[in-house]
């Protein structure tokens, strides 16, 4: 049952239009501390009492939310127009923020992707200016 309830509290956000394009999951929250999760449940059947259930899935829904305000912020598009990135552009983001630049080979051995692939997450990050050549062969991402 506990399954079931974490997807229609999920499907509540959905329906009402918060997270459309997937920048979130509470369930990180949920793994991060299983013991956590399996005693707020425990205590909720236990004590026939939502009070406590509810107050640790608005923490996680508090907790998780502050996490993507953070990465929204780290992110400063130079073009106006609207780039919604995958979670595999924001990883290839952070690496070259982590490395300061990297070559392709070595995006490619990070990412363990194909030329193509990595082609097809960098080229909307080289148009939008999120990311730079530098010389022939590195890329930097732009802060």
């Amino acid at each position: 049952m506990d399954g079931l309830g974490a997807a229609l509290a999920l499907w509540e956000l959905y329906r009402r239009g918060f997270d459309t394009h997937h920048i979130f999951s509470v369930d990180e929250y949920y793994w991060q501390d299983r013991p956590a999760y399996y005693d707020a449940l425990r205590a909720t059947r236990q004590n026939e009492d939502l009070t406590g259930w509810l107050e640790y899935c608005a923490e996680g829904l508090r907790q998780t939310l502050e996490r993507v305000w953070l990465r929204v912020q780290s992110y400063q598009p130079v073009s106006a127009e609207k780039l919604i990135l995958s979670s595999k552009q924001e990883l290839l983001l952070q690496l070259l923020r982590d490395h300061g630049s990297l070559g392709p080979l070595k995006i490619r051995e990070l990412m363990a992707m194909s030329k193509q692939g990595v082609m097809n997450l960098l080229n909307p990050l080289l148009e939008a200016g999120l990311v730079t050549k530098v010389g022939n062969h590195k890329l930097v991402a732009i802060n």
